[in-house]
Formats: C-alpha cells, sequence, structure tokens
C-alpha cells in the first residue's frame, strides 16, 4: 500500500518505536523509566491511536475533540484509563495490539481525502489555532517520536 500524507510519518514513528520496544528485554519492559514503564507507553499509544479516529471524526463534524478537556491535566486522566484498559503485562500481547490499532487508524486516515484531512471546520485547537485532522495526526506522529527518543536515552544508560 501507499503512504501519503499525513499517515506516512506516523508510520515510520511507530515502525522505530515498535523496533525499540522490541529490544527490551521482558524485565526492561516492565521497570519504570521517568514515570512509565515502557509497557504503559504501549498502552498509552495504543488508547491515542483509538482517540485520532474519534477526534479527526469531532473535528470533521465541526465540534472539538473530548480529549481536549483533558488538557489542562497534560492528559493525565485519559492516559491513566488507557493503562488499565490495556492491563497485559506481556510484551508481544500489546505490541499486537498497538499493531491492531495502528492499523485502524491507518484505514482510517486512507479513508478521507486530502480535503477531509486539511479541512478547517472551525474547531480551534485550545492553542487557539484551527484544529485539523492533519494536525492531530502530525502530533501523534512527534509523541510516537518522543517516546522512541525517551525509552532509547533510558537505555543508553542502563
Amino acid at each position: 500500500m501507499t503512504y501519503r500524507e499525513p499517515f506516512y510519518p506516523i508510520k515510520m514513528a511507530a515502525r522505530d518505536f515498535l523496533g525499540v520496544v522490541n529490544s527490551l528485554s521482558d524485565e526492561q519492559f516492565l521497570t519504570t523509566l521517568y514515570e512509565w514503564t515502557p509497557r504503559d507507553i504501549v498502552a498509552h499509544l495504543i488508547g491515542w491511536n483509538t482517540l485520532m479516529i474519534e477526534a479527526s471524526l469531532s473535528i470533521l463534524d465541526g465540534r472539538q475533540p473530548a480529549y481536549y478537556d483533558d488538557t489542562p491535566f497534560n492528559y493525565s486522566h485519559i492516559n491513566a484509563g488507557y493503562s488499565a484498559k490495556y492491563p497485559s503485562q506481556n510484551k508481544e500481547d500489546l505490541l499486537a495490539q498497538l499493531q491492531s490499532s495502528l492499523e485502524e487508524l491507518e484505514k482510517f486516515i486512507q479513508g478521507l481525502s486530502d480535503e477531509e484531512i486539511n479541512a478547517d471546520r472551525g474547531v480551534l485547537h485550545h492553542s487557539g489555532v484551527p484544529a485539523t485532522v492533519k494536525k492531530i495526526i502530525a502530533s501523534l506522529a512527534s509523541d510516537y517520536e518522543y517516546h522512541t527518543q525517551q525509552i532509547r536515552d533510558w537505555i543508553g544508560k542502563g
């Protein structure tokens, strides 16, 4: 399949993330780095993959995504919920769930037209700029990149 913008950056960022997580031992996968374990980070990303579909639909309907309500709390309520929603401690199981959620997100994004991906439907991001599907998807790719680097830095210290 050919990946068009904006999914391609997520695909590449997720590939790098999966490579780093796959390199971890089972013990490392469950060891706290900073505030979360790599297991928690995987659960977080599974949830956000799904949430970005819901958020995109909200934006396309001209409604503010529900997750914006958790912005003042740095999304801590949402993230805690994902850790509980995806409780497996098994790395292979969680990575399979992550891959499945990525495939669902990819299918959704690939089904949108370029106009829908870039559309400004009058929804404002909490920063005051227009919210678009392209921008929230780019934000998700950045989250993958951030967590990949976070784990790489942690491994380098070990």
